[in-house]
């Protein structure tokens, strides 16, 4: 999660450390709030697991262009605790909370073709902690899940008398998973991949008249990934059967405020 921060910070001193008179150099840093739900599924389609909160978080992002492409690039960090609801291995229902991390930096480019529209692809390293905490019927789990994801879609930049207005939608597909589950030292830890996910994104932003250095951005997410091909489970080597992680989606709704440069 350093190396992140880092790169993002990186592309963000760049931006701010650049002669002001190279207008087409603009960075953004911002205080950001992100709800999530996260939810599990099994074969049946029935509900295994419900996460949800709000996580606050910082926004980074750096953009240069140059005639009608510009390239950016940007990175976001979130983390708290959220509600856990779910249930064991033998259906019984079950409380908790998870101490929830989400990271992801990205590098894109955009084409502007007239009208105010523009085509825009990016790729986004995203990285995803869970450490639900056990409770009397359960031991805790240690989860952390890293991915690429290609996001291609369309955005529109027209003027209002409010100020700049901007929307984007794009759709999200996504590297399997690389997982790696703990479980609080009882059982031995796995690895697995996950499937492919797919999923969209939609996002919109307004730059105040009053406020021309000033930003409000919002954004919707959703990704479903399908259940992964079971892999065996062992404490210290017995083999005790078989785990895969259930067919799952992850939904956010992002706010944030951010400062331009």
């Amino acid at each position: 999660m350093r190396l992140l921060l880092r790169i993002g910070l990186a592309a963000a001193l760049q931006a701010c450390l650049l002669p002001s008179a190279s207008a087409q150099w603009q960075g953004s840093i911002g205080l950001s709030a992100r709800g999530v739900v996260h939810a599990e599924y099994d074969t049946a389609g029935q509900r295994l697991v419900r996460e949800t909160g709000w996580l606050p978080g910082i926004a980074l992002a750096a953009a240069y262009r140059t005639g009608d492409v510009t390239v950016f690039g940007g990175a976001d960090w979130y983390r708290d605790d959220i509600a856990y609801r779910g249930q064991t291995q033998a259906g019984v229902a079950t409380n908790s909370r998870t101490a929830t991390a989400l990271g992801a930096v990205r590098l894109g480019a955009a084409y502007a073709w007239g009208g105010g529209y523009a085509l825009r692809a990016a790729l986004e390293l995203d990285r995803w902690k869970r450490d639900i905490a056990g409770t009397g019927r359960s031991v805790g789990l240690q989860e952390t899940y890293r991915s690429v994801r290609l996001i291609a879609g369309v955005g529109k930049a027209w003027q209002s008398r409010f100020g700049a207005l901007g929307a984007d939608a794009a759709v999200v597909l996504s590297t399997p998973e690389r997982m790696h589950v703990a479980f609080s030292g009882v059982i031995d830890p796995v690895s697995l991949d996950t499937k492919r996910g797919r999923g969209i994104r939609i996002g919109a932003s307004l730059r105040p008249a009053a406020a021309p250095r000033l930003e409000l951005r919002s954004s919707v997410d959703w990704i479903k990934v399908p259940r992964n091909d079971a892999v065996a489970l062992n404490a210290d080597n017995p083999f005790l059967g078989t785990v895969a992680q259930p067919e799952h989606t992850r939904q956010a709704l992002s706010l944030t405020v951010a400062a331009l440069f």
